[in-house]
């Protein structure tokens, strides 16, 4: 089966590696020539969760008209390049089966407004973080969510060949819950790291970390009380077990000097919050410290 993953990040590297060792023939669709001479011509290689390595050799390319007629796209891109590659597959008449995996819940507006027939989304919580170009370091296993939104495609059936314990998959039904939850995940965890400067396992083992991940839970569970069930706090305690090594998404980039993903991640559950007419105050203000360390660079 033919698959093709646009974004080389970690979580398109790490769901790359899982789908090449199960079978399937791995297409990366990346910017930067550098990188994929480097993917096309060693692989990629996962520093497994034990310190063991494994290489897959995969395909690379930074142009469409190269691509092969996949079975299945993956979208692992930065909300930031989404606008962009949505127009090129509405462009070049994708009709294959499209999953989306991004931080945030920014970007389901922008897929929801297309033409594109086939659509679902996932949320990831596997512990990753790219190494280089094509190395990946899996930090700890989570899970795979899949929920389809909208078209006859079922892109669970499509993948389910790669499930396993170290790779697990489960299916939703409904793509806005899941979403809402992982942004809920990454508004609690992503801002106080990036802010801070700690890994996701310093919010539980530092206290003064931990009051402020307690302070912040309480409110966001406020404003979202209908996911206080499947967004237990034993459940963010056990994603930042899993990722407990990990530097979040925003503290990476902030380290980087690169733009942190602030609006899709924390301004968009915020709006939503205001929109049900609960406050947010503590987050604003979390909201308003990456503004302004995003404006300096990330220094």
């Amino acid at each position: 089966m033919e698959v093709t993953i646009a974004g080389a990040g970690s979580i398109g590297l790490l769901m790359g590696s899982f789908l090449a060792e199960a079978g399937y023939n791995v297409t990366f669709y990346v910017r930067r020539k550098e990188q994929k001479k480097c993917i096309q011509s060693e692989g990629i290689c996962r520093i497994n969760v034990d310190g063991s390595t494994s290489v897959f050799r995969v395909n690379a390319t930074t142009e469409f008209s190269e691509l092969p007629v996949a079975n299945c796209w993956i979208v692992a891109v930065k909300y930031s390049g989404i606008a962009e590659l949505l127009t090129v597959m509405q462009k070049e008449n994708v009709v294959q089966p499209i999953l989306f995996v991004q931080n945030g819940i920014g970007h389901l507006e922008l897929v929801g407004a297309t033409s594109l027939p086939n659509v679902s989304f996932a949320t990831v919580e596997h512990g990753a973080g790219r190494k280089d170009d094509r190395t990946v370091a899996h930090n700890g296993v989570g899970m795979l969510t899949i929920a389809n939104e909208r078209g006859d495609a079922d892109v669970f059936r499509l993948m389910q060949q790669a499930h396993s314990s170290f790779f697990p998959l489960s299916r939703h039904t409904e793509a806005k819950e899941i979403l809402l939850r992982k942004a809920l995940i990454n508004c609690l965890i992503n801002p106080l790291t990036a802010i801070l400067g700690v890994t996701n396992g310093e919010l539980l083992t530092d206290k003064y970390c931990n009051s402020l991940l307690d302070r912040l839970y309480n409110e966001l569970l406020e404003a979202f009380p209908e996911m206080g069930i499947s967004l237990s706090y034993d459940a963010i305690v056990s994603v930042c077990k899993t990722t407990a090594q990990n530097r979040s998404s925003m503290l990476t980039d902030r380290k980087a000097g690169r733009p942190m993903e602030i609006e899709t991640i924390v301004t968009a559950i915020i709006r939503i919050a205001e929109n049900r007419g609960k406050s947010t105050p503590f987050l604003q203000i979390l909201e308003a410290m990456l503004y302004a360390v995003d404006w300096r660079g990330g220094n």
